[in-house]
């Protein structure tokens, strides 16, 4: 019952809707062709009123009087009235029929509202008179309400006269016979789509069973997976209640270790601040015996005339002075670990305190010889750090610099400005950096060996990470390729408060 109910719902629809459409395109190409049919229609009584116009004109110039063509054409057209079209001839000075197929019209007066004329050209309704009575040709639906009866008119004046030709064509019977034509149409319409609705249910029938057929078989497919899914989620509640065991130990676990993490946490503060202490404790304390140490050394090396002798005091002022660096560089590294929060900004030109370094190492740069060159933007720029700081970067360094150029070799001090950082070169004429070096670059306690130098001062390099780093800084290495080694400083355009 159900499937009667489906089938005939499927051949209802279908049927009322070809119907609705085709109707409609019937409905709509019948009043596309009674327009055409107009148009033709009127062109036709166009050509054969401007023919008889034509002929009347001349025949009245070759001095044909007008009483005898009137009595003339009436002889002709006399008795031709007929349900299909006629022929007649209007006065446009008085609006009577001249001319007519019914001897009873002639003479009668169209000075009327019961005739209508609605021109093609225009689409305006004007009474018949008003049509008749101008000079020109006029086409369009002619309509009675008296005899309710609708024509097509051509009406064309004929030179030279006060007459106009007009040639009806009755509509009335060409509507009658689109109309049959219409209900033929829509009567074979109508049965044609009963037929194809017929056919479209049986189509639609067929491919309905094939895919029930196939929705049965997925159908059985869901069931079977349903079955494994049932499986399988007992299967991942089993594996639930295992992983919750685990988790409950893993936390247990994670607690313990969180505790043994706490306590070396504790363990490790104790030891750093105690390294700290150390390191304070050290640099401070070996800053005075260094100092009696270096000034008794000089005091030597002023006094001493053996040679021996004066090279084991130089040797001791040397190591002297190295020691004073390294407390120095310890006291700097436990400053930055205690106080990298509080410190406090200020503009340091980038010119000033490159000149400040290198005359504070003018000594050993006079005795190698080795001349400074610092680029002109460098006088432009400045950058915004703890000055003692910086200047200990800057003086680590070209200290390097100047102990790893050759002898009458050059530093070069050049300045890139970028949108976020400004970066110091800081370029030498010496070996360049080791394979080593680019592998232990800023290892505290590897400097001595990946610098590979006999003089000068190994941490500087790792000390001046510490404070590039303190400032938001960075600082890189890399080696010149005409020879020499190049140390990147790159500082931040802002950096920290400053200090008014």
């Amino acid at each position: 019952m159900k499937k009667f109910k489906l089938n005939l719902l499927t051949f209802l629809s279908i049927t009322i809707t070809i119907m609705l459409f085709g109707f409609v395109g019937v409905y709509y190409s019948v009043q596309t062709i009674r327009a055409q049919y107009i148009d033709i229609q009127i062109r036709s009584n166009q050509r054969a009123a401007e023919t008889i116009a034509r002929l009347f004109s001349d025949k009245i110039n070759s001095g044909v009087q007008q009483e005898d063509l009137i009595q003339s054409f009436q002889s002709a057209i006399e008795g031709s009235y007929d349900d299909e079209g006629y022929l007649c001839m209007y006065d446009q000075l008085d609006g009577k029929l001249l001319c007519h197929p019914d001897t009873n019209a002639i003479g009668m007066s169209i000075i009327s509202d019961q005739f209508r004329f609605q021109s093609t050209e225009g689409f305006k309704a004007e009474t018949l008179w008003d049509v008749v009575s101008t000079d020109k040709s006029e086409f369009g639906i002619l309509s009675s309400t008296k005899h309710k009866r609708s024509e097509i008119t051509s009406m064309v004046p004929v030179s030279g006269t006060s007459w106009k030709i007009s040639v009806h064509e009755n509509l009335s019977k060409t509507d009658q016979l689109l109309w049959q034509l219409e209900l033929v149409a829509f009567t074979g319409f109508l049965i044609l789509s009963l037929i194809i609705s017929l056919i479209s249910t049986w189509i639609v029938r067929i491919l309905s069973r094939k895919h029930e057929k196939i929705i049965e078989h997925k159908k059985l497919e869901l069931e079977a997976s349903n079955i494994q899914l049932i499986k399988l989620n007992d299967q991942v509640e089993n594996q639930k209640n295992t992983i919750t065991k685990h988790a409950e130990n893993l936390e247990s676990e994670v607690e313990r270790r969180t505790v043994e993490l706490r306590t070396l946490h504790a363990k490790l503060a104790g030891l750093e601040k105690a390294k700290s202490d150390f390191l304070n404790i050290i640099s401070h304390e070996l800053r005075t015996p260094l100092n009696g140490i270096i000034g008794f050394s000089t005091l030597l090396e002023d006094e001493l005339i053996n040679p021996e002798h004066l090279d084991f005091v130089q040797n001791i002022k040397i190591s002297g002075e190295r020691l004073f660096k390294f407390s120095e560089t310890a006291l700097l590294v436990t400053q930055l670990n205690a106080q990298s929060d509080r410190l406090e900004y200020q503009k340091i030109t980038i010119s000033e305190i490159i000149n400040e370094n290198w005359d504070s190492i003018s000594q050993i740069s006079k005795a190698k010889n080795v001349i400074l060159k610092v680029d002109q933007e460098a006088q432009k720029y400045h950058v915004n750090g703890v000055p003692r700081m910086i200047k200990q970067c800057f003086l680590n360094i070209l200290e390097n610099a100047v102990d790893h150029s050759p002898e009458a070799g050059e530093v070069r001090i050049t300045v890139i400005a970028e949108p976020d950082t400004l970066n110091v070169h800081v370029i030498d004429d010496g070996p360049g950096f080791s394979e080593e070096a680019f592998l232990r670059q800023f290892d505290l306690f590897g400097a001595d060996k990946v610098m590979n130098h006999t003089k000068g001062f190994g941490l500087g390099l790792a000390a001046a990470q510490l404070i590039m780093r303190a400032h938001s800084g960075e600082i890189h290495i890399s080696n010149h390729t005409e020879g020499g080694a190049i140390v990147c400083l790159k500082f931040p355009r802002i950096v920290g408060k400053i200090k008014n």
